[in-house]
């Protein structure tokens, strides 16, 4: 896996720039390119559905009673959570509050209550196929102000576009996909006329 230094490196190469070996006493456009890192990463994580920061955790239910009577108990969200993308048992009653707690009319007490949701991963943690997309985005986020040149701008967006469809399509690999329509019509007619012959 490619560390921060060697992606905002990388980076960097894209907009012509000499490669870096630590992010200590650096260029303007290098600090420029290690905040945008920063601040693009949780960024795209919780814009996106990417399967490689997804876990599912329970959650902890607080001693705390919600301060409107909508709801009946509050849920410590996980330090890391960046998005929501389900819960266990499926439940749409809820609402989160301040990026660290849950309302909700779910007792937990049955079986638990499970949240699947995106978080912030480490520099380490990133698949090569998304480090690939973060080190375009990373260079067309700083190529107006780094080259004033507005198709070389226009050709790095052109090439993040592509390289965040090769990551999300690799990404998608890691979870089976599944019809999202039911059509019991063509499926029962298929049946019956195989077994009426």
């Amino acid at each position: 896996m490619l560390t921060k230094v060697q992606i905002v490196s990388l980076a960097l190469g894209l907009l012509g720039q000499k490669p870096i070996t630590s992010l200590e006493n650096q260029s303007n456009i290098t600090t420029a390119a290690e905040q945008a890192c920063d601040m693009l990463l949780p960024y795209i994580i919780s814009t996106g559905q990417w399967r490689f920061c997804t876990k599912i955790q329970q959650l902890s239910q607080l001693v705390a009673t919600p301060v409107v009577s909508e709801w009946a108990y509050i849920y410590e969200l996980p330090a890391d959570f960046l998005k929501l993308i389900r819960l266990y048992p499926h439940n749409y009653a809820f609402q989160i509050y301040d990026q660290n707690q849950m309302y909700s009319n779910v007792n937990d007490d049955d079986q638990g209550l499970y949240l699947e949701y995106q978080y912030k991963p480490t520099y380490g943690e990133l698949p090569y196929y998304f480090s690939g997309f973060l080190i375009y985005k990373i260079a067309e986020y700083l190529a107006l102000s780094n080259a004033h040149d507005v198709q070389f701008s226009q050709k790095l967006a052109q090439d993040m576009v592509v390289a965040e469809a090769k990551g999300l399509a690799a990404d998608a690999q890691n979870r089976p996909n599944f019809p999202l329509i039911s059509q019991p019509i063509i499926t029962d007619r298929a049946v019956s006329s195989f077994v009426n012959g």
